[in-house]
């Protein structure tokens, strides 16, 4: 067995990050792990929805790292990479701090791409984290009483813009007219056909307008232009919500560093890093050779963290890592308050049962901080348990 002398170090606490530290130190308690992250909050992402319409309180969708990893035995630390010198192993961050590591796991997902449009950074909103969340409610409550219905563009038909519209539909009524622009053909076209298919019904039943075969070419203070077949009209909008797309966080890598396909960090199917056996890059920023149509998704991520565990665990007792292996468990959309689709393992759900059950698997995968939130009420703790049998029982991994 290989001797441990300096910390396996994972930069990035989203969810690949959570799952390959928190199954590592399961595998092996007396490792050494450091966890890093510029931020001090888990963000469940999928769950923020339920947060803007107050279904679920801001606690359960974002625990605080300390808690969590303090309760597992891994330290955590609050900082911002801005180099690797992997020929060194060592790590530098913004306030000078240098790090030496034994095993690097980076994973620091994906922040939002505005491909260069003008006028998307600066006068878009977003729902990528709690700042943007934030925002966000801030803006729709001061609209809130205002007299006349304000024009609201989500910007991208993929889960986040569907999720979104049907939420903001539900919880202002008639208060904003929301229009979804989609460059494609069809909204959530890389999704369940059932989902989809539930999606329209969603919006068509909530008279939320989509605008399909639509790209947008700028935003200003209060006009936002689409094209759409060979045509560029200027629309009045008082918010535009910008969900079109991510791109990897990888401010930290210099230019050719490592090799990298898509602007995503090229891994093996080992999920380690060409030229560097001892470092590995999992989640949104890394692409798998071989398996380049895996889908940018918290399932994905977590699966990736889960077999990188057991392949650190593996190269520590010197043996040799295995190969990843994707299995698809499907899908989740929610479609307004206390409502739903799945589309997962032959099953297909929708409504307000289908609300509950993806409520509840979401419960199942929340960092295990029960003993930190005693104090709490929240029925998502109270029945994780129960329902973790239920999610083995259906295969819900």
């Amino acid at each position: 067995m290989e001797s441990i002398q300096k910390p396996i170090v994972i930069v990035g606490a989203g969810f690949a990050g959570m799952t390959v530290a928190l199954n590592l130190k399961n595998l092996n308690p007396s490792l050494p792990i450091l966890v890093v992250d510029s931020v001090s909050n888990f963000i469940f992402k999928p769950l923020m929805y339920e947060v803007l319409s107050k279904e679920i309180r801001i606690w359960e969708a974002a625990p605080k790292f300390a808690n969590i990893f303090s309760d597992a035995g891994i330290t955590f630390l609050k900082n911002c990479l801005i180099k690797i010198s992997f020929e060194d192993n060592i790590l530098e961050f913004s306030d000078q701090l240098k790090l030496s590591y034994q095993y690097l796991v980076i994973c620091t997902g994906s922040i939002p791409n505005s491909f260069s449009i003008k006028g998307i950074e600066e006068n878009c909103y977003f729902f990528n984290d709690l700042n943007d969340l934030n925002k966000l409610k801030i803006f729709l409550k001061n609209y809130q009483k205002n007299p006349s219905q304000q024009k609201l563009f989500i910007v991208g038909g993929g889960p986040s813009g569907i999720e979104l519209a049907c939420k903001i539909k539900d919880i202002y009524i008639d208060q904003f007219e929301i229009t979804i622009v989609e460059k494609s053909n069809e909204i959530l076209h890389r999704n369940k056909i059932f989902n989809r298919e539930e999606s329209e019904r969603a919006l068509e039943k909530r008279k939320i307008t989509v605008l399909l075969n639509s790209k947008v070419e700028e935003v200003s203070v209060n006009k936002i232009s689409i094209s759409s077949q060979d045509r560029i009209n200027s629309f009045d909008k008082d918010i535009v919500i910008w969900t079109a797309g991510v791109k990897p966080n990888l401010s930290y890598l210099e230019t050719n560093q490592i090799t990298k396909k898509y602007e995503r960090i090229l891994v093996n199917n080992k999920l380690q890093i060409e030229n560097y056996n001892n470092c590995f890059a999992i989640g949104d920023i890394s692409i798998i050779e071989g398996m380049e149509d895996l889908p940018i998704t918290a399932q994905v991520a977590m699966q990736e963290g889960n077999h990188l565990a057991k392949n650190i665990e593996l190269l520590i007792r010197g043996k040799n890592p295995l190969p990843f292996e994707f299995q698809d468990n499907g899908e989740m959309i929610s479609l307004g308050i206390g409502e739903a689709s799945i589309s997962a393992l032959g099953l297909t759900l929708s409504g307000k049962l289908a609300f509950e059950v993806r409520r509840l698997i979401y419960a199942s995968k929340l960092p295990d901080i029960t003993e930190s939130l005693k104090s709490a009420s929240s029925w998502l703790f109270q029945k994780k348990t129960i329902f973790k049998k239920f999610l083995k029982k259906n295969n819900f991994n």
